[in-house]
């Protein structure tokens, strides 16, 4: 006999929607607000990049491994002392310009965040789960699980049927309050017929004014939801494309290019949206659309060995100007030495695995070349200019152009090969 240690491994669509967040400096809990969050990991008062990112590994680790509260407050603990975020401090709030008494790290905030990350993420995995089911599983009932801080609202719904499309869903799916325990699980016919249930009837809404006291917004949300729950689940990953690549191009070249090698569930997105584009740039009805879009990111092999290179990257982001895609069409009717058609629609995919990736470092013209085979001593070459800069402090290393080319155009003594082979 043969012994099976079996692990119960979190569902994927949760720990996918958590590794696909950006990050956002907030000093409180009101900077960063409501959808934002869907966007973004943040801690109030943890005004450091290096910080959140200390703090996100060890939040991912416990949704990825089933890493206990404990186990969470043990491990990080150490680390915020060292750095010195824990307890109370004096900081100065940066848009008051006053001194404050702030709580930084203590248990129980570590146990808010460790709470309030885990949650989230799984309601929102739940919500894709749900939507991809609800043609055999049209229906969702209310389960309400006592809590610390009881709301009155909760406990009355609990038991309650709704259609998976019903808009109550998108005012009320759990978690929408902190602590809040609450559930739904998903339903069929049959499912109801043996719990003796029958379909409901959205409760009637009461409203309640609030005004965020940092940024002075005034808005109306519903009683038993806490303001800063008020958004609709799935908002994230219904542009989750877009997201991604604002993600990899605003960050510092190392976190962008690990965001986008950590998130290939996120390309058929973006994916998406740029096949849209291309196809309106093609049919020239682009106007409105935006004239540059991010269609990957240098990995992290190449930008390791370009920093040994001595050529360090401002961002990890590639992107692709309107009137370049326009050019490759143009270009592709043509010549012979020009990238086909379908080479145009799949430059995303195309850019996620190269056969190779060159540093042409000749003066005047240095880019980093994508490269695949596609014949006898012949390639597809797509040229990358490295930091470019944009518009302010931004850059990005832009597609310029892209060829059919023979070996001999990809080898000499200013070109280095820093990933693949050829």
């Amino acid at each position: 006999m043969i012994d099976l240690a079996l692990k119960l491994l979190p569902p994927a669509e949760a720990v996918n929607y958590f590794r696909q967040k950006g990050y956002r400096i907030g000093f409180s809990y009101l900077d960063v607000w409501q959808q934002q969050h869907q966007a973004a990991f943040t801690v109030a008062k943890a005004m450091s990049l290096d910080l959140l990112v200390d703090i996100r590994a060890e939040v991912d680790a416990a949704l990825a491994n089933g890493t206990t509260l404990q186990t969470f407050i043990d491990t990080l603990r150490p680390n915020l002392v060292r750095r010195g975020w824990w307890g109370k401090q004096e900081i100065i709030d940066p848009q008051t310009g006053e001194k404050v008494l702030a709580q930084l790290g203590s248990p129980r905030r570590l146990k808010v965040i460790y709470d309030t990350n885990l949650r989230t993420a799984h309601a929102e995995g739940q919500w894709q789960r749900i939507q991809s089911a609800k043609a055999t599983l049209p229906y969702l009932l209310y389960d309400h699980v006592p809590s610390a801080h009881e709301r009155p609202e909760h406990v009355a719904w609990d038991g309650l049927v709704l259609p998976v499309d019903d808009p109550w869903w998108q005012r009320h799916l759990p978690v929408k309050a902190w602590g809040c325990k609450c559930r739904v699980i998903q339903l069929g016919e049959r499912q109801l017929k043996r719990l003796g249930k029958a379909v409901d009837t959205a409760p009637a809404e009461t409203w309640n004014d609030y005004t965020n006291a940092r940024s002075g917004e005034t808005q109306r949300v519903p009683a038993g939801v806490d303001p800063a729950f008020h958004y609709p689940p799935g908002g994230r990953l219904g542009s989750l494309g877009k997201h991604l690549a604002e993600r990899v191009e605003r960050a510092p070249a190392g976190l962008g290019a690990a965001a986008f090698a950590s998130a290939a569930e996120s390309l058929p997105a973006l994916m998406q949206d740029y096949t849209a584009w291309v196809n309106a740039v093609e049919g020239g009805g682009a106007k409105g659309l935006g004239g540059r879009r991010v269609i990957g990111a240098v990995s992290p092999p190449t930008l390791a060995a370009l920093g040994r290179a001595g050529m360090p990257l401002e961002s990890a982001g590639v992107s692709v100007e309107q009137r370049e895609i326009s050019h490759l069409f143009a270009a592709e009717r043509k010549a012979e030495k020009a990238v086909p058609r379908e080479w145009v629609y799949g430059l995303p995919e195309r850019l996620a695995q190269p056969d190779a990736v060159i540093h042409d470092a000749t003066p005047g013209r240095e880019a980093l070349l994508y490269v695949w085979r596609i014949g006898d001593e012949r390639y597809v070459r797509v040229a990358v200019r490295p930091n470019f800069r944009l518009k302010g402090e931004a850059y990005t290393n832009a597609v310029r152009s892209a060829q059919v080319v023979e070996r001999a155009n990809l080898t000499g003594q200013a070109f280095t090969l820093l990933e693949g082979s050829l």
